[in-house]
């Protein structure tokens, strides 16, 4: 129980903080298909930390590429 919450919280605050639903749509698919084949357990915590790393790296490169 506890490592679903720590999963739906910093999926939660990555997905707020996000500054447009078309950036968040292409990294979440981005980081649906590295999850799947870098994570024995998709409902680890580990897994979860991975998700979380490559939501937040994706949009903040995402965020770079648009603004040069």
């Amino acid at each position: 129980m506890r490592r679903r919450l720590v999963l739906v919280t910093a999926l939660a605050a990555l997905a707020l903080g996000q500054p447009a639903p078309a950036l968040a749509r292409d990294c979440e698919d981005v980081c649906a298909d590295k999850a799947v084949e870098r994570c024995d357990d998709l409902d680890s915590v580990g897994c979860g930390a991975y998700i979380a790393g490559c939501l937040l790296g994706c949009s903040v490169g995402k965020l770079i590429r648009m603004m040069h």
